[in-house]
């Protein structure tokens, strides 16, 4: 009960903006004990840190980072290894790479209050995620059936130029992205049921 009382009083800290504009952090949701801030949301947007299909506003941002939490509690309680230093120094050059300059790059971090240290630690966790998730999710190679079903069910991801691409050209291809559909429906389903059974507390007021 302390805790939980403790908890409640930091998220209830100084939630408006001061009259300096300056942007004042607060906790958007605790996930397992884990806090999100509206830091962690900028920064996973601004920086690029999520798959374009989790950028959006606040609650679609809070969302994703919500589900990652889950994910990384798992991996912390089966004690995925950590990556290799050069392995985090390249994901953070893709990171660089997303600015025209070092003073764009700057003023985000700023902007959130992070330093680069803390974006070292998110892609860092990133990486463990993503090892993590290849290593527990991996699908059987697709049939020639399934090749071809999902060919002709989604054409346009295989047209170049509006005109539909010969299948033997694409195979390679094809196989992929129907290993990537089976895998992202296992993971989908295994988030929904840690969601079930999570602790989640989601304070932000859209």
């Amino acid at each position: 009960m302390f805790i939980r009382t403790l908890v409640l009083a930091l998220i209830l800290v100084v939630l408006s903006e001061p009259a300096s504009g300056e942007v004042v952090d607060r906790v958007l949701a605790i996930v397992e004990g884990r806090l999100i801030m509206l830091s962690d949301v900028v920064a996973a947007r601004e920086l690029g840190l999520l798959p374009a299909e989790s950028v959006g506003e606040t609650g679609v941002v809070l969302a994703a980072l919500i589900d990652r939490a889950l994910i990384l509690h798992e991996v912390d309680r089966y004690a995925a290894p950590d990556p290799g230093p050069d392995e985090v120094d390249r994901q953070l050059q893709l990171v660089w790479a997303r600015f025209s300059s070092a003073d764009e790059y700057e003023a985000v971090l700023k902007k959130t209050g992070l330093g680069e240290g803390h974006v070292r630690e998110r892609l860092r966790q990133d990486l463990r995620i993503r090892a993590y998730l290849d290593q527990r999710f991996s699908v059987f190679p697709a049939s020639e059936e399934d090749l071809g079903r999902f060919y002709r069910e989604h054409p346009e991801e295989f047209s170049s130029q509006g005109n539909l691409r010969p299948f033997d050209q694409v195979r390679t291809q094809l196989a992929q992205a129907v290993n990537d559909e089976r895998r992202r429906a296992l993971v989908e389903q295994w988030v929904a049921d840690l969601r079930g059974r999570a602790t989640v507390l989601k304070v932000f007021d859209q």
